[in-house]
């Protein structure tokens, strides 16, 4: 049997943004990706500016979890929301590698640097 452990925590920016990261830890798959559904639709009626997924204890996803994280990014767009996904163990890289480097969707290797990235798009932002 598939387990998946879904943590989620929000915080405020120093700059005022607000940040949802959820963290999984086991299998995204047929059997467990109506629970992530059903926690992450009210994550992202809250229309966070960041919705991260931290993926360090992801030890599998099927095309049922691309699916669900395709339309995570759809939504986030909705409301001009960026959604990023970090700490990719080899073989979850791997699925995202095959899905050809996913429009919209950005990759990095760790939270420190989605922070840098994000610091240096803040500072480039001219209102």
């Amino acid at each position: 049997m598939s387990t998946l452990t879904i943590n989620s925590r929000q915080k405020t920016t120093p700059t005022g943004q607000t940040e949802t990261t959820i963290a999984l830890d086991g299998n995204l798959d047929n059997a467990t990706v109506s629970s992530l559904e059903v926690r992450l639709m009210p994550l992202i009626a809250a229309k966070p500016d960041q919705l991260i997924f931290d993926l360090t204890g992801l030890k599998y996803v099927t095309s049922s979890g691309i699916r669900l994280f395709f339309m995570a990014v759809k939504k986030q767009k909705l409301h001009c929301g960026q959604t990023s996904f970090v700490n990719l163990q080899p073989q979850i890289q791997e699925v995202f590698n095959i899905m050809g480097n996913l429009p919209d969707m950005t990759v990095f290797r760790d939270q420190a640097e989605l922070d840098s990235y994000l610091l240096a798009r803040q500072r480039t932002y001219q209102p």
